[in-house]
């Protein structure tokens, strides 16, 4: 018996001590908001991220037009039924987009011509719906199922172009999501310079196909690769310099062409693919590339791209994610030329100087459209692969205009004074718990306030392991934790001043306290954390940061109020066969063998 309770309480205790220096990276950055990059090198990478309200920076909300993304994606339709229907002897008038209704607006040049047009949209363009036609004007329109999903790529492209934009500009976790039906809140904790954030968010993403020197023959690619590999070996040795010196990727590249410029070969340049680290969690390594400046074509003239499945060239395999691609007419034939010129190497994709996707080219990509497969893996990840770039592929296909709908710039300062707010409303919370707990429990309250201040320890450790973001609602969250935890004490600790006077043995008054008090510590803790994870899946913003500080803190509620406290209770009092005191006064007290 004796044995187990010492047991419980090390592997409590570990848990505290684990949490602690789990804390510390957290510690770190709150108490050095302006240089948490020097943090030292033994403390672990977990730390939570200050958010905008404490470290200040850029708040924007920028708007999407959805709507000229529908009317730029009817025009496209309406080009590609205008060719179809030329070749099948039907020549029109005009086609035109109606911006205000987003139709499609097809003028005849004779009479029963709309009836063969209602036939071409059910052969080859049944995403476009017939919607009337009087005195030869016919009216067309996306499939609403369509229109919806044109909206929302347009979307997934805009946040996609913006984070590559912010990721080249240097900005520490930006925060980018999707609000509403056409906006997008974009954040940078730390950004000093909204102007030139928001001109560099304004500008269109660049996309081309790029030819890799070599690439058709295996051993002069790989001699290639390593030799690429060793001069910024030995450019980075020479000057002093690693990627962690740069902000941003493009100085980086630049500083490594300037120094190794003259040994790379004629009409190239250096690439870089942005890769999971397999070997550090979390962590992204840079892949060079050698990439061709002569041997390019322009990724403005996709017209789509989309996820598919295929099952190889046998058509027996398994079934595999791909990237399907098509070409507005004045790029298929640069793709044919381009492909069937280079069959056999492999072609980059890059999107805005950045390596997306480097495939083989198995064939001449003929009529404009093309298939891209993509790399190992298990099918979720090629399909997760896939669908990110798809999205890039679309991005130049399909742009959307982007203003600035709301701006604010929030001071260094200001933030620095909501920290210095928060973390006085924590401190003084603790403090004033932990003094109720001492005056009221004695020294079942004093065991109460280190289990208090275990709960916060894991509740700061498990919210920095899972890189959250701290806001002041994230700060009142926890405060809210706090609360709860002693409930959970008080429920607790009246349970055994009721098995106390019911003259119970000071092992079977830590017992039955802890077991009465069992169903109604998880009976709130549940009920609140139900309501928590409501705010957290369907909340936006600060809302969801205090739902997760507040989940977060509910399961540290539990590991401390059902193992951690009573572990240390019965450590404390393991030796005890004669009394045990929950309070000060005398009538707390219950003496056995009278």
């Amino acid at each position: 018996m004796q044995k187990s309770i010492k047991i419980r309480f090390f592997v409590s205790a570990f848990i505290v001590l684990l949490s602690v220096y789990m804390l510390l990276p957290s510690i770190w950055s709150i108490t050095h908001p302006d240089n948490p990059e020097q943090m030292p090198k033994w403390l672990p990478s977990a730390a939570m991220r200050l958010g905008l309200d404490l470290q200040g920076g850029v708040h924007m909300v920028m708007g999407v037009d959805l709507d000229g993304v529908v009317g730029a994606q009817l025009k496209v339709y309406g080009n590609s039924l205008e060719r179809s229907l030329e070749k099948d002897g039907i020549k029109l008038k005009s086609v035109t987009v109606n911006k205000t209704n987003n139709e499609l607006e097809i003028q005849t040049s004779s009479p029963g011509e709309s009836d063969k047009i209602s036939s071409k949209l059910s052969q080859e363009f049944n995403i476009l719906e017939f919607v009337g036609e009087q005195s030869g004007l016919v009216v067309l329109r996306l499939k609403r199922d369509q229109e919806n999903d044109v909206r929302t790529r347009a979307i997934s492209q805009s946040i996609e172009t913006i984070r590559n934009r912010i990721d080249e500009f240097g900005v520490a976790e930006p925060v980018i999501s999707r609000k509403g039906d056409d906006q997008i809140l974009v954040q940078f904790p730390g950004a000093k310079e909204p102007e030139r954030l928001k001109s560099l968010i304004g500008q269109t993403a660049k996309l081309s196909f790029q030819i890799l020197p070599n690439s058709n023959d295996e051993a002069a690619y790989a001699k290639t690769e390593t030799e690429l590999m060793e001069w910024i070996t030995e450019a980075e040795q020479a000057g002093g310099y690693t990627r962690e010196s740069f902000s941003r990727l493009s100085e980086y590249r630049d500083r490594l062409t300037a120094d190794i410029g003259a040994k790379l070969p004629r009409d190239t340049e250096l690439a870089f693919e942005r890769m999971n680290n397999p070997n550090v969690v979390g962590s992204i390594q840079l892949k060079p590339y050698l990439l061709s400046t002569k041997d390019v074509l322009s990724g403005e003239y996709i017209e789509n791209a989309f996820v598919g499945l295929d099952s190889g060239r046998s058509g027996i395999g398994p079934q595999r994610p791909v990237v399907s691609f098509s070409m507005n007419p004045a790029g298929a034939p640069l793709l044919a030329d381009l492909t069937s010129t280079f069959r056999g190497y492999r072609m980059a994709i890059v999107l805005d100087g950045i390596v997306k996707s480097a495939p083989n080219i198995e064939s001449a990509i003929t009529g404009g459209s093309g298939q891209i497969t993509l790399g190992t893996g298990n099918f979720d990840q090629i399909s997760q692969e896939a669908s990110d770039l798809s999205i890039v592929l679309r991005a130049g296909a399909l742009p959307a205009n982007i203003e600035v709908q709301e701006e604010r710039v929030i001071g260094p300062s200001m933030g620095r004074d909501a920290l210095e707010a928060g973390k006085t409303s924590l401190l003084l919370a603790s403090l004033l718990v932990f003094t109720f707990l001492c005056v009221y429990y004695g020294f079942m309250g004093f065991i109460g306030t280190i289990s208090t201040a275990a709960n916060i320890c894991i509740t700061f450790a498990l919210l920095g392991m899972m890189h959250a973001t701290l806001t002041l609602p994230g700060i009142a969250g926890i405060v809210l934790t706090i609360g709860m935890a002693v409930d959970a004490l008080v429920i607790i600790f009246e349970r055994m001043r009721e098995e106390l006077r019911a003259g119970r043995s000071p092992q079977q008054v830590i017992e039955l306290g802890f077991d009465n008090a069992f169903s109604s510590i998880l009976d709130s803790n549940v009920t609140t954390a139900i309501g928590a994870f409501i705010l957290l899946e369907f909340g936006t913003g600060s809302v969801r940061g205090f739902a997760l500080t507040l989940l977060v803190g509910i399961l540290a509620n539990i590991i401390t109020a059902t193992f951690i406290t009573k572990s240390f209770v019965r450590f404390f009092v393991r030796g005890n066969t004669k009394k045990v005191k929950v309070g000060l006064t005398e009538k707390e007290l219950a003496y056995v063998g009278k």
